[in-house]
């Protein structure tokens, strides 16, 4: 008989539950864009449909690319965001691992799909994977700053000024004392994060290293195929899940009952929300070039984030 951790690992809620959930809100998201596009879209049974098939297709390796890297590297991303979201409390419904370090593990963990992005872009030879390889790791500097930031802001003020390191207890301290989403201190952080989620999802306008047709066209997986591309894939639905879980655990961590069905029924109508209101910001907005991408990076977030971070130092020591 299975263990109550491998069951968390494996199917609920990481596992086969985020992974399914993440590849219906990839879907969704794409629905939605269409829509407000003036398209129809694909069926919401796509992107299942999609990953199911390439797992059927043959691997394909360029002449020149290095092949174990390009073959192994999306495992890097899918093993990060399979872990995470076994470590990672879920507001109402799963308690986590109660690591009092989880926040530290959550903010490496987060850079690693960028990590496994430019190895295997890095790895397949392609001048075009090439070119968006330099621009990922250009942004990613600046947005995992971004998130440490912020990651830090929430940290110091649950402690009082003595930084609390654990997710679970950040959201229980938020449960006593109310949703930091409601804290003016945390306004701009909370903007902050939209943007870092933008630029970590590679939606517009940091479209610029992936699906950017304009001139890169696929980016660092235009030479994947087949189960690589499928872990990549899988990786990023994931990743849209783990996203959703961070922002409720830092911003609005709320659970309407102690009944677990209702509390999951309302986590999932919170990440639906979440990913239609980064479908909209999509189909809205345009895409920065490389150097308006960075510019914009290093300045407006940032700033955000460090203006929540002096407020929250201000208040811990009183002055506010």
């Amino acid at each position: 008989m299975l263990s109550a951790n491998i069951i968390h690992f494996l199917i609920f809620p990481g596992g086969l539950f985020a992974l399914c959930l993440g590849v219906f809100m990839l879907s969704l998201e794409r629905i939605v864009v269409a829509r407000l596009q003036g398209r129809v879209g694909p069926p919401i049974y796509q992107n299942f449909i999609d990953v199911i098939k390439l797992f059927n297709k043959e691997i394909l390796v360029p002449k020149n690319a290095k092949e174990a890297v390009f073959i192994y590297s999306p495992l890097i991303g899918f093993a990060g965001m399979l872990a995470m979201l076994y470590f990672i409390p879920i507001p109402g419904v799963y308690e986590g691992t109660n690591v009092n370090s989880d926040l530290i593990v959550l903010i490496y963990v987060m850079a690693l799909p960028a990590i496994a992005h430019i190895l295997g872009g890095g790895a397949s030879s392609s001048p075009y994977a090439a070119i968006a390889v330099n621009r990922e790791l250009k942004l990613m500097l600046v947005y995992e700053m971004v998130f440490v930031i912020i990651s830090f802001s929430v940290a110091i003020y649950v402690g009082g000024g003595d930084a609390v390191f654990s997710l679970k207890k950040i959201m229980e301290y938020q449960q006593l004392h109310g949703s930091f989403l409601f804290d003016w201190k945390f306004w701009p952080a909370v903007i902050a994060f939209v943007v870092f989620v933008l630029a970590t999802l590679e939606l517009p306008p940091f479209q610029i290293a992936h699906h950017n047709d304009a001139d890169v066209m696929d980016g660092f997986l235009i030479e994947h195929s087949s189960i690589p591309l499928a872990i990549y894939e899988m990786t990023d639905a994931m990743k849209i899940i783990l996203l959703s879980i961070v922002f409720q655990i830092f911003f609005f961590p709320i659970a309407i009952t102690d009944d677990l069905i209702i509390n999951l029924i309302w986590f999932i109508l919170k990440t639906v929300v979440f990913v239609m209101f980064f479908s909209f910001l999509h189909a809205i907005l345009p895409s920065f070039r490389i150097d308006q991408g960075f510019k914009f990076l290093l300045i407006v977030p940032t700033a955000l984030s460090l203006i929540t971070l002096i407020l929250v130092i201000l208040s811990v020591k009183g002055l506010i």
